[in-house]
């Protein structure tokens, strides 16, 4: 797996064209006693999995620093258009937080008219890879941090387990794969099953958004 931060100008040139760049984004709120960052650190823990399990697989990835802000269609058009101008042809966001997808769905749409034949944008949220329904502060979503390397987390007493929208539309929808995980409460995850089950939504997302650069 390679970072962004870390590649030379000369390496980025020659990964452009043939490797997937992925962009973790997350948001920094209250998870009751858990940290400010859950969904960030979420974010970044299964991008990471994921371009692991891309690059074993033989394609390659390049792993960009995380977004952690809820305001960012700009910051999102502005990364994909800079990715794309230095010559990517493939670039990956991996959203975990909810209330970012209508905002990176958003900014993915307006963007991709303006950019060159043979560019892939995809919007993978990670919940939707993995067909659990993460809640706000739950225990599936503690257990989904355990899984990618945080076994102390704990959101402590909250009022209720928040429940989460579902079937909100992504701009490249993968469609449903052949793992189903059974996980409503995230039992049983490992960090190389969310890798391999993310990686796939990416590389079947990318797949779709081939055959259609905006679906309906």
């Amino acid at each position: 797996m390679r970072r962004y931060v870390e590649l030379s100008s000369g390496q980025f040139r020659e990964l452009a064209e043939k490797a997937v760049f992925i962009v973790p984004v997350g948001s920094v709120e209250q998870h009751c006693e858990g940290p400010l960052g859950t969904d960030l650190m979420i974010a970044e823990a299964v991008s990471e999995a994921a371009c692991e399990h891309l690059e074993r697989s033989g394609t390659p990835c390049v792993l960009m620093p995380a977004i952690p802000f809820q305001h960012l269609v700009g910051l999102v058009q502005g990364i994909a258009r800079s990715l794309v101008e230095g010559g990517a042809r493939a670039v990956a966001f991996v959203n975990g937080h909810y209330g970012n997808s209508p905002a990176i769905q958003a900014a993915l749409r307006d963007l991709m008219p303006s950019l060159p034949e043979g560019v892939r944008l995809v919007l993978v949220d990670y919940w939707e890879a993995l067909d659990i329904d993460v809640g706000h502060a739950s225990e599936a979503e503690r257990e989904v941090l355990r899984a990618l390397g945080y076994p102390c987390v704990s959101f402590g007493e909250c009022e209720r387990a928040l429940p989460s929208p579902r079937g909100a539309r992504v701009f490249s929808r993968p469609s449903p794969g052949p793992q189903r995980l059974n996980a409503r409460a995230g039992q049983g995850l490992t960090r190389e099953l969310i890798g391999a089950a993310v990686a796939d939504a990416i590389t079947r997302a990318l797949e779709e958004s081939s055959r259609s650069r905006v679906l309906p």
